[in-house]
């Protein structure tokens, strides 16, 4: 006896239902990646965000100049400033001065000399802080630079936290 199989005839999905169907996974993929990439970018940055305003750069005719700033910290983490800029002198802070979290406008005043030249001093720089704001009581401040001190010039300058980011600032010098 001859046995005789059966064929059976298997039919798949058509190509348009399966063209269809990698589509949309492509698709639900693509928005999946995008939801998770745009989620850790928007708690990068509002984990360390300072507004900075700057009060007023005041005593240039006494011999020291007061760089007051006002810093508020909206963040849930503490932030650490590394030194600032004023013009082309730049300065470093042997410790983070701490602006905590929730701090709102706390206030920063930096004490520049001014040389009997008319510039910034790049020693004996003062820090001090209040509102909120923890400046270490062994703190000294490291400066480089050249800047001309005079009445009624704007200065562009920024605060540098120590995680290297930049908050700018300008200022109006005064006597």
């Amino acid at each position: 006896m001859a046995s005789r199989v059966s064929r059976i005839d298997r039919r798949g999905i058509s190509n348009v239902v399966a063209t269809i169907i990698l589509i949309a996974v492509a698709i639900a993929l693509a928005v999946s990646v995008a939801v998770w990439v745009f989620s850790l970018s928007g708690s990068a940055s509002k984990a360390s965000t300072l507004t900075v305003q700057a009060v007023g750069l005041s005593g240039l005719g006494k011999g020291t100049a007061n760089l007051v700033l006002l810093i508020s910290n909206p963040s849930s983490s503490g932030i650490g400033l590394n030194g600032f800029t004023l013009g082309s002198l730049s300065c470093v802070f042997s410790a983070p001065v701490q602006v905590p979290a929730g701090t709102q406008g706390g206030q920063l005043t930096i004490s520049i000399p001014v040389t009997a030249s008319g510039n910034f001093g790049t020693s004996n720089v003062g820090v001090t802080g209040s509102g909120g704001i923890t400046v270490p009581s062994t703190i000294s401040v490291s400066c480089s630079g050249n800047q001309t001190a005079q009445v009624g010039i704007q200065y562009s300058g920024y605060l540098t936290t120590v995680s290297g980011q930049t908050y700018p600032f300008t200022v109006t010098a005064s006597s």
